[in-house]
Parts: structure tokens; C-alpha cells; sequence
């Protein structure tokens, strides 16, 4: 057993492995687009490493898409072999169990085993992250930001991964409509870690629904800072075109929507919205 960035125990073969699994968690956590590799090449250092297989399948099954599912039942396979080789943690087991649970068509009762991690285990971010993915997909607001609430004061300032819990507790609460309290904490997320989208998204998000263009324009004017994004850089951008129509400049949203987003559209659900979405508000605007 070796111990992750959080000081929790993982049922890993050697330093080497910690070290990957760490750097996996990190890409994950920052919507990194070198995450799946990452995981992927932890997974093929370690085929014994139950809980790398059963985040695996989590995330396959966060793209909500029905061919996934049979991957995800290989990834959940694969968790129960490892486990059967190597002992692991009863924290590393509920991984497992809600990957389970979500492959029997159980979501919510995954996000409770997801969370229920987090009694014990308050500062496990890749439980956070998740349980938060599960809840937002579920449109669960409510216990979204109750459990962060409960658990982000565990991070403090200093732990590594606070701007990550950060940036959660900002977008649940700027789903609660608390716009204020988020804004703020959504600053604080990429004041503590730059590289934290999800916190920059949860700004925009306040940004938009408080009428501020201008200030979203500004916020989101350097894509840089979130270069090392996998495909939420096109909703990023979507939320930039929204400002631009919103500010009066529609040239600008358009070129936007065809040298940023356009080229970039893949089959994922989530690019199809925010595409074909800003496409019927050029419309609407006579555009």
C-alpha cells in the first residue's frame, strides 16, 4: 500500500505507479485532454489496480453514451480481478461498487456511494469530483452543494487539491442561484489553481446570469489559460460567443462559433448543444 496526494491509502505495485495514478488524478480533476492516456498508461503498469479500472469505467459511463456501456462492463470486470489478486482499501472497494451500481442503470444510488466515501474520507477529490459529476448530470442541486458544503472546508487553502474542491462548490452553488457566494469562491478556485476550468466555468456561468458581458468577455478573453483542456474548451468558447451577442458583437460571435468552435465539434452530446444552442441564438437575433 502506498499513499496518494491526499495522504489516502492505494493498493498500488510501487512508487512509480503512485506517482502516474497521481498525475492521472490531477489531469481528471483539471479536464486535462491527457487524462484518459494518462489513466490508460497507469492501468498498463499496474493491471492489478482495482481502483484505476473502476475509475476508468466511471468516466466511460460520464459520456453518457450507450456504446460505452460494454467497455465500462470490462473496465468493471477487470476492477473485480484486480481486487481478487490484490487486497484493497474498503474506500478503493466503494469505487468499485458504485461503478457497479451505475452500470446496473443506478446512478443516484452510485452518487450516494460516491459520497457516503466522503464521511470517512473527506479530502478523497476524485470522490468529490465525481459524486458532484453524478449529481449535476442527475440535476440533483440540492445534495450537489450540500455535500460540498460539508466537505470543501476539509481542503483548506494549502491542500493540492483546494481549487479543484473549489470550483465544485461554485458551480453548485451558482446552480442554487447563489450568484454572489459563488463568483467568489469560483475566484478563489482559479486564484488557488489556474488550471481548475470547472471554477473559471462556474464564474462564467454567474457572469451570464447577472447580465455582466462585458466582465464574462474579460474573464474568458485569454483561452490560454485553459489550453490544456480536452473538448469543454468549446464550451468555454460557447460562453465567450454568448457574451460577445450579448456586448453587441455578433462578427466577433461568429467567428468564434467558426474558427473556434466549428472546427472543433465532435459527436460528444455536450459539443452538439453548445454548437447547434448558439446556432439557434444566431438565428433568433436575425444573425
Amino acid at each position: 500500500m502506498y499513499d496518494d496526494l491526499s495522504g489516502y491509502p492505494i493498493a498500488v505495485a510501487s512508487h512509480e505507479v503512485r506517482e502516474a495514478w497521481n498525475e492521472a488524478v490531477e489531469a481528471i480533476l483539471a479536464h486535462d485532454r491527457s487524462a484518459a492516456e494518462r489513466l490508460a498508461g497507469t492501468i498498463a503498469s499496474d493491471p492489478d489496480f482495482a481502483l484505476a479500472h473502476a475509475v476508468n469505467g466511471l468516466l466511460l459511463l460520464s459520456l453518457a453514451r450507450a456504446d460505452v456501456i460494454p467497455a465500462a462492463v470490462v473496465c468493471m470486470d477487470d476492477a473485480l480481478r484486480a481486487k481478487a489478486a490484490r487486497t484493497i482499501s474498503d474506500r478503493e472497494d466503494k469505487f468499485l461498487q458504485a461503478l457497479e451500481q451505475w452500470i446496473m442503470d443506478a446512478p443516484r444510488r452510485a452518487a450516494v456511494i460516491l459520497e457516503d466515501i466522503l464521511v470517512s474520507y473527506p479530502q478523497d477529490m476524485l470522490a468529490v469530483k465525481l459524486a458532484h459529476m453524478l449529481r449535476f448530470m442527475l440535476g440533483d442541486q440540492l445534495p450537489m452543494l450540500t455535500v460540498l458544503q460539508r466537505v470543501v472546508p476539509a481542503f483548506g487553502s494549502r491542500h493540492p487539491y483546494a481549487g479543484f474542491a473549489q470550483g465544485c462548490l461554485a458551480f453548485a452553488l451558482e446552480e442554487r442561484g447563489l450568484y454572489a457566494e459563488a463568483e467568489r469562491v469560483g475566484r478563489l478556485a482559479v486564484e488557488l489553481t489556474p488550471r481548475d476550468v470547472w471554477g473559471r466555468h462556474a464564474v462564467a456561468h454567474v457572469l451570464e446570469m447577472t447580465g455582466r458581458a462585458d466582465e464574462g468577455i474579460a474573464w474568458l478573453e485569454d483561452p490560454g489559460r485553459w489550453a490544456h483542456a480536452n473538448n469543454f474548451t468549446l464550451h468555454l468558447f460557447w460562453h465567450q460567443a454568448l457574451f460577445q451577442m450579448e456586448a453587441g458583437r455578433f462578427a466577433e460571435a461568429i467567428a468564434l462559433y467558426d474558427h473556434r468552435m466549428a472546427v472543433g465539434c465532435s459527436d460528444d452530446y455536450r459539443d452538439i448543444a453548445s454548437c447547434a444552442s448558439l446556432l439557434a441564438r444566431f438565428e433568433y437575433a436575425g444573425v
